[in-house]
């Protein structure tokens, strides 16, 4: 069972409208914030799994970002997502690192159930 919580900070939906007004973002912005980061945790998790990183990632995608290889896998993720999302949306580094915060529980949240799914049928 995924355990969504793990991965939602308080009050997402907010934090996320204060980000977008301080930010001064448009929603293709956003929407394009959102495929690189579903992009950039994909090619980011095949890399970990082709390193040997099973238990790493196995952690990550069953909500378990707790533990010290799923938290150190998490805060290389969001690193990741940042830089992509400086390099190519041209973001300040404080905005990048502000959307990569909201939007990667939501893209690991959906992620990690697909993939359990996939695996289980």
């Amino acid at each position: 069972m995924i355990h969504m919580r793990a991965f939602m900070p308080d009050n997402t939906q907010q934090r996320l409208s204060d980000l977008l007004r301080w930010g001064k973002l448009r929603q293709d912005q956003v929407s394009q914030a959102i495929l690189i980061t579903n992009e950039s945790v994909i090619g980011f998790l095949k890399r970990q799994l082709q390193k040997g990183n099973w238990r790493a990632v196995n952690d990550v995608l069953e909500g378990k970002p707790m533990t010290k290889a799923g938290q150190f896998m998490l805060n290389e993720l969001r690193d990741h997502i940042a830089t992509n999302l400086i390099m190519r949306l041209g973001l300040r580094k404080v905005i990048a690192v502000g959307i990569a915060l909201v939007i990667l529980p939501l893209v690991l949240a959906k992620l990690s159930g697909s993939v359990i799914n996939r695996f289980k049928s």
